[in-house]
């Protein structure tokens, strides 16, 4: 279901719209005089962030992070944003609920809503997207508890266990978001030098803040990375460690079980063996197996198998 709508002042008009059709776009393009490539983009799934500038506008994607409540994986969600001299327009699927609890406290606190839009539509755009940053530090705070959970459950666990999905579904999560994030720094720095019509050169600084918390959280998804690659390797140590050790135990218990199988099979034949017969052969036999079976254990003892 398609939603518009709109937050006017006196220089500037600050349009939303979720879940466009191409009606919508195209009565905004007739208005705006928006390029047919841009309507494209806010219809389809742009692969990274990119800004286009044209004449009379600016047209930018950013990429955030959402969980997916079907599967818990995080996925990208685009938001469009056409930047004019006295007009703002946002274009999105409507899961971006920062996006919607900013634009209703614009629309409610009249104090604030002029506080921004009286410095032009490049204060609000960066006023909204340094709120809108704001999402990847949930998911890389829930990233970094995931990793130290691993890492304690590898090497204090009681109960040694193979965290080889764990381990994967954080190294999926972990390039989700470098892979939304990284683009983000070029794009910035292509805003700070736009045409001053559009980014007023005083916003430079402000920018560069959020510049410094998109190099911030780089810089942990890198660590995070690294970390897990050493878990990945521990974990990969351990589970051979393990599996080592159940296949010396198979394989000292059939050492051990050779010896005996052969006298109880040699036994079991239908001919003439000596002390067939004999009332105590079955006593005589246990007594040996067992010897046997006692040697066997001592000689694993002694080249310390065992």
């Amino acid at each position: 279901m398609v939603t518009q709508e709109k937050i006017r002042s006196e220089n500037l008009t600050w349009i939303n719209i979720e879940n466009p059709h191409l009606e919508t776009l195209e009565a905004l393009q007739q208005q705006f005089g928006f390029h047919d490539l841009d309507l494209e983009d806010c219809l389809s799934r742009t692969e990274s962030p990119k800004i286009e500038e044209y004449p009379n506008y600016v047209f930018i994607v950013f990429h955030f992070p959402l969980k997916k409540v079907k599967d818990n994986h995080i996925v990208v969600e685009p938001l469009n944003v056409f930047l004019g001299n006295n007009f703002f327009i946002t274009v999105s699927n409507g899961r971006l609920k920062r996006l919607e609890e900013f634009f209703e406290t614009m629309k409610k606190k009249l104090r604030q809503k002029r506080s921004v839009f009286q410095k032009g539509s490049g204060f609000l755009l960066y006023t909204l997207i340094n709120e809108l940053f704001e999402i990847y530090d949930p998911h890389i705070n829930h990233l970094s508890r995931s990793i130290r959970e691993i890492e304690e459950d590898i090497f204090e666990g009681k109960v040694q266990k193979d965290r080889l999905y764990d381990i994967m579904t954080v190294k999926r999560e972990i390039i989700t978001l470098k892979r939304a994030l990284l683009p983000h720094s070029s794009l910035l720095l292509s805003l700070e030098h736009l045409h001053k019509r559009f980014i007023d050169k005083k916003l430079e600084l402000y920018f560069n803040d959020i510049g410094d918390k998109i190099a911030r959280n780089q810089i942990n998804l890198n660590s995070m990375d690294e970390i897990i690659d050493t878990l990945q390797s521990a974990n990969e140590s351990l589970t051979s460690h393990n599996t080592n050790r159940v296949m010396k135990i198979l394989t000292i218990f059939s050492v051990t079980m050779l010896p005996l199988t052969f006298l109880t099979g040699l036994y079991g034949m239908n001919v003439v063996l000596p002390l067939a017969n004999k009332e105590n052969t079955f006593i005589v036999l246990s007594t040996v197996m067992i010897i046997i079976l006692i040697l066997t254990l001592g000689l694993f003892r002694m080249k310390r198998f065992l």
